[in-house]
């Protein structure tokens, strides 16, 4: 990682979010556990990643990768790719960081109950990874 690295602010896996105007809008956010009936049955999941642009950094395509995976490592699904390009505004400070979000939606079948891993990427050079558990219902409250 460089002196002058974009930054992965945040990784947070939700229920359902967007971004509209540069604004998040998050339902059913910041989980780590994930009870599911049916292992079988496809699992929506939002996943959001904000991303600091240095001012030396900006009006630069940088690219995004993300993708699940399970507790040995193996992908689930396919990755994701997208890229952002972040300009300064009129009246910016000169060497602020700027905040760019996105969001990727998605439905994945989970291969059986455990742990596994959302993992994003930014131009090959800085990672993020957050942990959830698949479990199953255990009739009791809050299982």
């Amino acid at each position: 990682m460089g002196i002058e690295d974009v930054e992965i602010d945040f990784l947070i896996l939700a229920d359902q979010a967007e971004v509209l105007n540069g604004k998040l809008y998050m339902m059913g956010g910041a989980w780590d556990r994930r009870m599911i009936r049916d292992i079988k049955v496809p699992v929506g999941i939002s996943m959001v990643i904000g991303v600091l642009v240095p001012w030396t950094l900006t009006n630069q395509q940088h690219s995004l990768q993300i993708k699940l995976v399970d507790g040995d490592g193996n992908t689930i699904g396919q990755q994701a790719a997208a890229s952002i390009a972040v300009g300064r505004p009129i009246g910016a400070t000169a060497g602020q960081s700027f905040r760019a979000m996105a969001v990727i939606n998605g439905s994945w079948t989970l291969p059986g109950y455990g742990a596994y891993s959302a993992i994003v990427t930014v131009s090959d050079r800085t990672e993020k990874r957050v942990v959830f558990y698949a479990v199953e219902p255990t009739g009791e409250p809050g299982g």
